[in-house]
């Protein structure tokens, strides 16, 4: 009898220490919980403020994080339960507009990073700053190395102390000055001789990056280093600074001699190689103003030619040289870039401007076009005109 007692007495005990052990393990396992969220709400919340983000970092269930309501609202909870068959009561503590993360699969989780350059001259100050926030609040970090801001010696007082002031809360963000007036295209070789990131991405400094715009460029040269993607460069108005989407079928082409021009690929091409709305879209010449290249390929390519002045033709030179030594200029479909076109230069040319890019482009076709610097000559009547000099291929 006393046995049969103290073992039902010893189940009593070793049942209630098991339970009890129960119950500690899952509040340790509450608490760990709890702490691993704030840890990620912590980093998430220093992101969004590195990144300037608009929403509040401390508000309820920010990020997607769980979100916590104290034992005197449990109440309040299961009341307002039935109301939509959720936490109803926790919903409308969070904002409507909260971030969530972005749980998409990445096809390629090592994609290089890449610096990203400005070049200006006398810029608005709001349309600089417009453009390198949108390449903050829209990069991936790990993939934006740096920005680099090129200042070819601003005359304007903004760009000088208070920029420098105002991008020093950006860690990123860094001012090359130049001493004396080069012109776009020597200060893009003049930042490019500092970038550190393992891709360059050239941009003009009237521009607004949209979202996801930087990984899909990334990723060509990730496949091949020899490709140089350029984004969709869709318009931003410069009478309402409206922004507008253009056609996703369109290619750089030029017309003698030597005028960029922009041209929709014909339905026909689009139907016989199956084209999507996301397909790479190889073109004979690009842009110019923005697109993204291997750091050690643009220099085995020689750069730009320092020969041209100030700006007009880099963009030929550059897709020549592209073409001709083993590359491919691609436009992509899912990277977009909203780019303010101007109606002029609202800067000053050094010499007349108009004589500027005729002697660059005379200078492109004597390098780069062989027997065909005829058909540029013929066009443009510049043969007695024109003194090019040559650079070399």
């Amino acid at each position: 009898m006393r046995i049969r007692r103290y073992l039902r007495d010893s189940g009593r005990v070793l049942a209630f220490v098991f339970v009890a052990s129960v119950i500690w393990l899952l509040f340790d396992m509450a608490a760990l919980r709890m702490s691993l969220n704030e840890v990620n709400t912590e980093l998430l919340k220093e992101r969004v403020i590195r990144e300037k983000d608009p929403r509040d970092a401390n508000a309820v269930g920010q990020f997607g994080q769980p979100a916590v309501v104290g034992w005197k609202e449990d109440a309040e909870v299961k009341k307002r339960w039935d109301e939509g068959h959720f936490n109803v009561y926790l919903s409308d503590k969070i904002p409507v507009d909260r971030a969530i993360p972005d749980t998409r699969p990445l096809v390629h989780d090592d994609l290089p990073s890449t610096s990203v350059i400005f070049c200006f001259v006398d810029e608005v100050w709001s349309t600089l700053l417009r453009s390198v926030h949108s390449v903050l609040n829209r990069s991936p970090p790990h993939l934006l190395k740096e920005i680099i801001l090129v200042d070819d010696f601003s005359t304007k007082d903004y760009l000088k102390k208070q920029l420098d002031d105002y991008m020093a809360q950006f860690p990123k963000v860094r001012i090359v000055r130049l001493k004396e007036r080069q012109g776009l295209i020597r200060a893009r070789l003049a930042g490019a001789a500092v970038a550190k990131g393992e891709v360059l991405t050239f941009l003009d400094s009237h521009i607004e990056c949209n979202v996801g715009w930087l990984e899909p460029l990334l990723e060509r040269v990730y496949l091949d280093r020899k490709k140089v993607p350029c984004p969709v460069i869709e318009v931003i108005s410069d009478k309402d600074m409206s922004y507008m989407m253009v056609d996703n079928f369109q290619r750089g082409i030029f017309k003698w001699p030597l005028v960029f021009g922009w041209s929709a690929v014909p339905p026909e091409d689009i139907k016989k190689f199956n084209l999507t709305i996301s397909d790479p879209i190889r073109c004979p010449v690009m842009a110019g103003g923005l697109f993204s290249i291997d750091k050690q390929y643009f220099f085995e390519l020689g750069t730009y030619d320092p020969g041209l002045d100030v700006w007009g033709g880099e963009n030929m030179e550059i897709s020549f040289k592209i073409w001709m030594c083993g590359g491919e200029i691609e436009i992509i479909p899912c990277s977009r870039v909203g780019h303010i076109f101007r109606g002029q230069n609202p800067y000053k040319f050094p010499k007349d401007r108009q004589k500027t890019v005729e002697r660059n482009l005379a200078r492109v076709a004597e390098v780069w076009l062989d027997e065909y610097k005829d058909l540029f000559y013929a066009c443009w009547m510049l043969n007695s005109i024109v003194t090019p000099g040559r650079g070399e291929r």
